[in-house]
């Protein structure tokens, strides 16, 4: 993804989708690019209005970010040359306006609004794409694409400018050399390299991969600060219970209870109760988790459970009891039983 620092259409070192064609001619290690336009309007049709993503672009943007059609076309060449107002939507979009996939043939209005108010554009619906989700940190679903030069001339208006050229490389192997040839392409043309941003998939990779593991750390935390309170709150109940029924253990050790017999029996206690609580926190936690699935489908979001992560919960539960119903249970086991007796 490359970015342009200078995006003005009055800039004098435009990048522009001619960037795009040349990269592509130049550099071979590169499959497709295409320059983009991309800005959050509001589409109208038969009276439902909803916002959408409207993106103008070359035909290579569907090979670039890998969408597939569900119903229609794609767009392509005869679209931009013939100046065709036509659109290819998005799962959502035709869901949320239609009620339906199946919209080809139908219209819909991009509202723009400005200084002397809001004008409608119209365009027909040639294709709808399959249900996608998130790429390329854009949601495919709520998308309206656009031939960039209809969406140029009757919508943004730069005149050729865009803010972003989008480039594949021919195959993974070669796309780090992808990126330095489109960088040198780059330099040639502004000779600063602050006039422009590349940003690879690697890239996109590495800065999810570091929010992931602060995440982790925080949550880590979070679970370690959580286990410890709860952990003291079994010892604590457990303390409680050996007080209550220290008479009862003196009965027991008086007709022959040995101490090992009644440390087992306090640990066994404890590790029952945490292994319940385990069980009732899995059981929210799948709930949780089917829920948090539920509402980010719109955002590409998934919540993924493993016989792995229960198993492990079920292990830390019976752990958590095990380590601090220990103290509990060995006082329960050093009690003398004339003592224990003797307790009211």
């Amino acid at each position: 993804m490359v970015n342009s620092t200078v995006y003005s259409r009055f800039s004098s070192q435009p990048l522009e989708f001619q960037d795009a064609v040349n990269i592509k001619s130049m550099v071979p290690q590169v499959k497709n690019a295409t320059g983009v336009l991309n800005s959050n309007l509001t589409i109208e049709s038969a009276g439902e209005t909803i916002s959408g993503s409207v993106f103008g672009v070359m035909p290579s943007f569907f090979d670039i970010m890998n969408l597939n059609i569900a119903y229609g076309r794609r767009l392509d060449e005869t679209d931009e040359e013939e100046l065709r107002s036509v659109a290819v939507i998005g799962y959502n979009i035709a869901n949320e306006l239609f009620g339906r996939q199946n919209v080809v043939g139908e219209r819909i209005n991009v509202i723009q609004s400005g200084n002397s108010g809001s004008r409608k554009v119209s365009f027909e619906i040639v294709g709808v794409l399959e249900k996608t989700g998130t790429r390329l940190l854009f949601n495919v679903d709520d998308m309206i694409i656009l031939p960039h030069t209809v969406a140029d001339y009757r919508l943004f208006h730069m005149n050729g400018r865009t803010s972003s050229i989008f480039v594949s490389a021919v195959d993974e192997n070669t796309a780090e050399l992808a990126t330095m040839a489109t960088d040198f392409y780059l330099y040639r043309k502004f000779g600063d390299s602050d006039k422009y941003s590349i940003l690879s998939q690697d890239a996109i990779l590495e800065a999810v991969n570091q929010i992931t593991g602060i995440m982790n750390v925080i949550l880590v935390g979070i679970a370690a600060i959580s286990l410890v309170v709860g952990g003291i709150g079994i010892m604590n109940i457990m303390l409680v219970t050996v007080k209550e029924r220290t008479r009862e253990i003196g009965i027991k050790m008086a007709i022959g209870a040995t101490r090992h017999r009644i440390l087992m029996e306090f640990l066994v206690e404890s590790i029952v109760l945490t292994v319940v609580a385990g069980i009732i926190g899995m059981i929210l936690g799948g709930l949780l988790s089917g829920l948090i699935a539920y509402f980010g489908r719109a955002f590409g979001l998934t919540a993924v459970i493993t016989w792995k992560s229960i198993a492990l919960s079920f292990g830390v539960s019976a752990a958590i009891g095990l380590f601090f119903g220990i103290y509990p249970a060995n006082q329960a086991s050093k009690l003398s039983p004339i003592e224990a007796l003797r307790y009211e």
